[in-house]
């Protein structure tokens, strides 16, 4: 465990003295004098799998910085107004180093920002569905995203994952709390990982050596180190996670199979074929029903077996076919990474040559491999062998036409209504 206390900074603006909590209410929040109470050291210890302690965070103040509320204008200011802060500590003889970082707590609306130098709240913002966010960013953690975006807010990008903190300036899943206001949701696995947080020892990965897999995996909730068993599951690029509506998560609509990946520092939650995002028993993610035969294209796959919500747990299904291969198939149509999911090409033979360039995760690319390894098979000498991969094939690009069917008539219908929070500034 790795101490990782932080100084609360309680602060007033020179022609405002109002303190809107009691000096008690900020111990709580952040101190071990509120451990058990859903406080934020409570938080950060169960999502970081108890690999940050913050329970030697102490809090100063109030004080008086020499500055009026006027003087704080927004983005231009805020570096400003964490040195303000810093330096009336030091004015009064407090010493900051101990600590890893500041959270400034203003006493009149102000501001809710995060980062490298500390974070900032306001009245009106001092709970831990923010803070939580805002001191995450201190940590490394952006904003989480979706790989199919729901309306939510005026963000085109950020804030989309609803089940996940670093989105609470959005739509999260927050929950009423009696002391704190309003609490969660907790963190997504892939976001845990990125930090080096998500206990490795607690995650379901494929055997050594084993390419090929078709196995029922059973899932405790993500943040239930305390009972035995599976925390989390890995399936290639993909992350799954038990969530249930506890705790952090006691907001989220209902328990479910989330499945995350991770890319340029953010967080993505994928959607079910059916373009659900919080999985339940019979939702597929990719494709599960392999069979016995032959496929070019390798089949990655997630079927929700169960959740048993009374006693805390979700069986999945997880299956992975890596693609068929054999000597004489001559050269496929996809180019540069397509079919490892990343960005590449593919070059279309007619009448002119046309590259077309596809995007990493397009819905597209497993047509396309489908498409090139219809055409390969022509090289298969067997027959048999060489029909069967066309049958397949075919039957593979029609499955997934209709799995894209889906998701676009899913997301015709109006979203359900979402909590909605005010959008921080960055």
């Amino acid at each position: 465990m790795i101490k990782s206390s932080w100084a609360v900074l309680l602060c007033k603006f020179n022609d405002d003295s109002t303190e809107p909590f009691t000096r008690d209410y900020y111990e709580d929040l952040f101190t071990a004098s509120g451990v058990g109470s859903q406080n934020m050291v409570d938080f950060f210890r169960d999502v970081s799998h108890g690999n940050l302690d913050l329970s030697d965070t102490r809090v100063f103040g109030w004080y008086t910085l020499n500055k009026k509320r006027s003087d704080y204008t927004g983005l231009d200011t805020r570096a400003d107004l964490i040195k303000w802060a810093r330096q009336a500590a030091v004015a009064n003889g407090d010493d900051l180093s101990p600590y890893v970082s500041v959270v400034v707590c203003m006493n009149v609306l102000t501001d809710l920002f995060g980062g490298d130098d500390g974070a900032v709240c306001d009245p009106d913002s001092t709970d831990p569905r923010f803070l939580g966010q805002e001191m995450g960013h201190f940590y490394g953690l952006d904003h989480s995203r979706a790989e199919t975006v729901k309306p939510c807010g005026n963000d085109p990008i950020d804030y989309k994952d609803f089940w996940d903190v670093m989105s609470t300036a959005g739509c999260a899943f927050s929950a009423p709390h009696a002391r704190y206001r309003f609490i969660g949701p907790g963190l997504n696995a892939a976001n845990m990982a990125s930090r080096g947080w998500l206990d490795e020892s607690r995650v379901w990965t494929r055997a050594k050596g084993n390419r090929s897999f078709d196995t029922v995996v059973t899932l405790r909730p993500l943040h239930r180190r305390d009972l035995p068993g599976f925390l989390a599951a890995r399936l290639g690029e993909y992350l799954v996670e038990f969530r249930s509506q506890e705790r952090w998560d006691a907001a989220i609509p209902k328990p479910a199979v989330l499945i995350h990946r991770f890319e340029d520092n953010h967080s993505y939650i994928m959607s079910a074929n059916n373009g659900e995002q919080d999985l339940v028993a019979g939702n597929v993610f990719g494709t599960t029903d392999v069979g016995n035969s032959i496929i070019i294209a390798s089949t990655t796959g997630l079927e929700v077996v169960e959740i048993n919500a009374d006693e805390r747990f979700a069986k999945i299904r997880l299956v992975h076919r890596p693609a068929f291969e054999e000597p004489s198939l001559g050269p496929g149509i996809l180019f540069g990474g397509v079919a490892n999911g990343g960005a590449g090409i593919i070059i279309l033979l007619g009448g002119t040559i046309t590259i077309k360039p596809v995007p990493p995760h397009s819905p597209f690319v497993q047509i396309l491999q489908q498409v090139a390894a219809y055409e390969s098979s022509e090289a298969i000498s067997s027959v048999h062998i060489r029909n069967t991969v066309r049958r397949e094939t075919l039957s593979a690009i029609a499955s997934l036409i209709e799995n894209q069917m889906q998701t676009l008539q899913t997301f015709r219908q109006p979203a359900p209504p979402q909590q909605t929070q005010e959008c921080e500034g960055e």
